[in-house]
C-alpha cells in the first residue's frame, strides 16, 4: 500500500459541495467546500439549478487541487444526495430544476399509483414505500404534467449521475443511489420491470447500473479544463450519501447506528440482509454489494434551524445568528419553558411519509422570547429524530454509543439536547465531512489501495454525551406530547388550538 496515495472523496449535498482528499493510511491531506441553493420558487417545489451544482463541484476541485500534489492522486470517488430526479434532453442538458428529497410537487399521485398496484410488496421488493420521495409516484408526474413542452426527454437522472456524466461524458448510476430510488430489486440488483412499467419508464431512460466501486472512466479534458484534476484520473461510481457517512464515521458493522444531522436528518444503522417493517415506516438501502442498511429520514433538520434563524434573527448575518439562536437555546432550562414546536417546514419523510405536515410553534405566552423558540425547535428536531428511532429499534436494548455526525456535532448544547431526548450516549465523530470521507475510502479500497473496507486510522471521536436519566424522562412526556399535537393537527388540521389538550406542560 503507498501510504502516500490519494484519492478524492466529493459529496454532493443538498446546499453544499464538500471533498476531502485522503490518504491510503487514513489522513487527510486537504479538504474545500462550495455552497449553492435550495430553491423553492413556489409551495411544494425544493428543487436545485444543477448548473450551480457543477459550478460548486468546479471551485471546490479546483480550490482542492491546488493544495496537494496532482501527481498523487489516483481517482475521484463520488457521494450524492438521494431521490433528486430531472428530465435531460438527448445532448444531456437538463430541461427543469432537479427534484430534491424535500421536493413534493409529487404528492398527488401517491394515491393512484398505490390504487395500481400491491404498495408492501413493492416496498418488500424494493425496500422503499410507495411515496412521494421515490421515484415511481415523481416520474409519473414529470410524465403527467411536469414535463417542460414541447422537448421531450431522453432520460431522467439524479444529480450525482449528471455530475458524473459531467466529469466522464458516460451515463451511469450506481446500485447504491438506485436502491433509494424504489425501482431497484433489492436482492437481484436490477431494475425491476413491474415497478418501472408503474412508473410508466424503460430501462433505456435510465442510466444503466454499475457497482459503486466501479471505475465508470477517466476525467475528460474539458472536466479537467474546470477542475484542475488531471486528465483521464480514474472516476469511480461511488454510493449514496447515507450509506457512505456510516463508513466515514466507522460505523459499518452490524447493528452500528450513526444518527445525522445536517440540512436533514437521519438514523441509519447496518444490517447484514434486507431487513423492511410491517408499518413501513422505515425503508431499506445498499451500501454496496453484501451491505445494507435500514433507517429513517426527516426533512427539518438544519432546515428549520434555518428558517427560525432567518426570522427570528435577521438583525444578525446568517452565521453569527446561528450562534446566537444556539447560544439563546442553552440559556433556557429543558422543555422551552413549556413552547413547543412541530418543525415540519417541509412536510415530513419518516416515520409519517406526511408530505402535507406543517410546521407549528404551540404555546407562546407574553413572557416567551425568541430564546424560547430556539430551544424548542432544538427539541422538536430532536424529537422527530425520536420518532425515526423508535420506528427503527423498538424496545431493543441498546448497548454501543451511536455515532453522531454533520453540523450538529458543532452545537454541544443540540447533541446534549438529542442523547437526553433519545436516551443514548452518543459519541460525534470528528471528520471532514463524514459522506466525502465515506467516498475516499471506497474509491481507495475501489483501486485496491487499502485492502479492508473501513477507516484505516480510527475517527476522531469526542468523549461521549451521555443522557441524564431525569431530563430524558422529562422528554419522554414531552416527546408523548408532540406525537399528540402531530395527531390532532392530522386529524383535523383546521381545528383550533384552545381545543388541544397537551400534557407535559
Amino acid at each position: 500500500m503507498d501510504g502516500s496515495a490519494l484519492l478524492i472523496g466529493l459529496d454532493l449535498g443538498t446546499t453544499n459541495c464538500k471533498a476531502v482528499a485522503l490518504t491510503a493510511d487514513g489522513h487527510v491531506a486537504a479538504s474545500a467546500s462550495s455552497s449553492y441553493r435550495l430553491q423553492s420558487p413556489h409551495p411544494g417545489w425544493a428543487a436545485q439549478d444543477v448548473w450551480e451544482v457543477w459550478r460548486g463541484v468546479t471551485e471546490t476541485l479546483r480550490a482542492l487541487a491546488a493544495n496537494v500534489n496532482r501527481e498523487q492522486v489516483h481517482g475521484l470517488c463520488l457521494s450524492g444526495a438521494m431521490h433528486s430526479l430531472f428530465p435531460v434532453d438527448k445532448e444531456a442538458d437538463p430541461l427543469a430544476l432537479a427534484m430534491t428529497w424535500a421536493d413534493n410537487r409529487a404528492a398527488s399521485y401517491v394515491p393512484v399509483l398505490r390504487a395500481q398496484t400491491d404498495p408492501s410488496a413493492l416496498y418488500q421488493r424494493t425496500g422503499c414505500p410507495l411515496r412521494s420521495t421515490y421515484h415511481p409516484v415523481r416520474l409519473r408526474w414529470w410524465l403527467g404534467e411536469g414535463m417542460p413542452a414541447p422537448r421531450g426527454a431522453l432520460r431522467f437522472v439524479a444529480i450525482k449521475d449528471w455530475i458524473l456524466h459531467r466529469l466522464t461524458g458516460i451515463w451511469a448510476t450506481d446500485l447504491s443511489l438506485a436502491s433509494t430510488t424504489g425501482l431497484l430489486h433489492l436482492e437481484r440488483l436490477c431494475w425491476d420491470e413491474e415497478v418501472l412499467a408503474l412508473a410508466g419508464v424503460t430501462t433505456d431512460q435510465l442510466p444503466p447500473l454499475v457497482s459503486p466501486t466501479a471505475v465508470v472512466g477517466g476525467l475528460t479534458r474539458s472536466a479537467t479544463e474546470e477542475t484542475g484534476l488531471p486528465q483521464g484520473l480514474p472516476v469511480i461510481a461511488g454510493a449514496c450519501d447515507g450509506g457512505l457517512a456510516n463508513l466515514g464515521a466507522g460505523a459499518i458493522s452490524p447493528g452500528q447506528v450513526v444518527v445525522s444531522i445536517g440540512t436533514s436528518g437521519a438514523v441509519r444503522k447496518i444490517v447484514e440482509h434486507p431487513l423492511f417493517d410491517s408499518a413501513e415506516r422505515i425503508w431499506c438501502y445498499l451500501l454496496m454489494e453484501g451491505r445494507w442498511f435500514v433507517g429513517g429520514s426527516i426533512n427539518n433538520g438544519g432546515l428549520a434551524l434555518q428558517w427560525i434563524c432567518e426570522k427570528f434573527y435577521p438583525d444578525l448575518p446568517a452565521e453569527r445568528g446561528y450562534q446566537q439562536l444556539l447560544e439563546d437555546a442553552a440559556t433556557i432550562p429543558a422543555g422551552a419553558g413549556g413552547v413547543l414546536m412541530l418543525p415540519y417546514f417541509s412536510g415530513e419523510r419518516n416515520p409519517h411519509w406526511n408530505p402535507q405536515a406543517r410546521a407549528l410553534i404551540h404555546g407562546l405566552g407574553l413572557g416567551h422570547t425568541r430564546a424560547h423558540v430556539a430551544r424548542a425547535v432544538l427539541e422538536g428536531v430532536a424529537f422527530c429524530l425520536a420518532d425515526v428511532w423508535e420506528a427503527l429499534v423498538g424496545e431493543e436494548q441498546w448497548i454501543e454509543p451511536a455515532r453522531l455526525t454533520g453540523a450538529v456535532t458543532r452545537s454541544p448544547v443540540w447533541v446534549q439536547i438529542l442523547a437526553d431526548v433519545l436516551g443514548m450516549p452518543l459519541v460525534p465523530v470528528e471528520t471532514a465531512d463524514a459522506s466525502a470521507l465515506g467516498a475516499a475510502l471506497l474509491g481507495h479500497w475501489a483501486l485496491g489501495n487499502i485492502k479492508t473496507l473501513g477507516i484505516p486510522q480510527t475517527p476522531r471521536v469526542s468523549t461521549a454525551f451521555m443522557p441524564d436519566p431525569e431530563r430524558h424522562a422529562f422528554y419522554a412526556t414531552r416527546h408523548r406530547a408532540f406525537q399528540k399535537l402531530y395527531r390532532l393537527l392530522e386529524q383535523a388540521p383546521s381545528a383550533g388550538q384552545d381545543a388541544i389538550s397537551l400534557p407535559g406542560r
